[in-house]
């Protein structure tokens, strides 16, 4: 599980966004990561919760706005604003968005509001009238004295003390945290995912330059593999022979000047002249069956 700290303000936002969408249907995103509606009916009246992401949140309040506007202990004076709810006056970073809007919303259903435009809306705002509807989620409300109802008002840990201790409310930290395990495990999943594809990322680095290395090789013996087969090109070794049995003829005819200027002995003369003629006559012939052979092979290719 991850540790809390590790969030960036971002994935708080986002996590906070995700708690809306699990704990409350017909969840519209009206501006990405900023505004949505949660639409909800009450007593056959269709009903609905905008709610407004300032770029604080979730260091700040959201603004929750109902419509249509009715009387409501939790709802500002000739306004549409709810201001009221416990979960949102105590609302912290630490919070559930989700939760907050799903305890407005059964609420809402609940006091079976009466449309504004209907009915005036109530101006009754002492302890009593503010707290008469919560009887449905608070029943033993209904059996304290307004003295004692005051105090519930005033005193914040009376309130978290009366939270904790409700039924309901147990239930629904008991659904968020197992819906918060599940997330939070989808999460490690998704590391040890991402570790799995950074070792199939260094494998595949691994082998791509492993291929690069075998063709700098192939390359290198592909230059070895052109300059040998030049070397050894059958038109080239013609001409080869032809240059050296000319060179021999060559050498032959300076032995022969030599010898008539007197510089070698006739024993020396006929033994180099000799061996130079029959050297340039082998290489003669050789070049000649090589380019006769080699003209066979065009005729027969072409």
């Amino acid at each position: 599980m991850l540790p809390r700290s590790y969030y960036t303000e971002q994935d708080i936002r986002r996590r906070q966004i995700d708690t809306l969408k699990i704990f409350n249907a017909n969840v519209t995103e009206i501006k990405e990561n900023a505004e949505y509606r949660v639409e909800f009916p009450a007593e056959g009246r269709n009903m609905s919760l905008n709610i407004v992401l300032g770029p604080e949140f979730p260091n700040e309040k959201p603004a929750i706005f109902v419509n249509p506007v009715f009387s409501h202990p939790w709802i500002a004076d000739n306004t549409n604003q709810v201001v009221g709810a416990p979960g949102l006056v105590n609302f912290t970073l630490h919070s559930d968005l989700g939760r907050v809007v799903q305890a407005i919303t059964r609420e809402f259903q609940r006091a079976v509001p009466a449309v504004s435009g209907q009915e005036d809306k109530s101006t009754d705002t002492s302890p009593q009238s503010q707290l008469s509807s919560q009887s449905a989620v608070f029943p033993e409300l209904s059996e304290l004295s307004i003295d004692e109802l005051q105090e519930i008002l005033e005193n914040p840990d009376l309130q978290d003390k009366l939270l904790e201790t409700n039924p309901q409310l147990v239930e629904l930290d008991l659904e968020t945290e197992e819906v918060m395990n599940s997330i939070e495990q989808i999460a490690q999943e998704n590391i040890a995912k991402q570790q799995m594809l950074d070792e199939l990322k260094s494998e595949v680095i691994e082998r791509i330059s492993s291929i690069v290395q075998m063709k700098m090789h192939y390359e290198e013996l592909n230059r070895k593999h052109q300059k040998l087969a030049e070397m050894y090109d059958p038109h080239r070794i013609r001409d080869c022979l032809k240059e050296a049995a000319l060179k021999a003829d060559e050498e032959s005819e300076v032995i022969a000047e030599q010898f008539l200027l007197g510089n070698i002995p006739v024993e020396t003369f006929v033994a180099r002249f000799a061996e130079k003629r029959a050297l340039g006559q082998a290489r003669r012939a050789r070049e000649e069956r090589l380019a006769h052979q080699l003209a066979q092979l065009h005729k027969a290719t072409s």
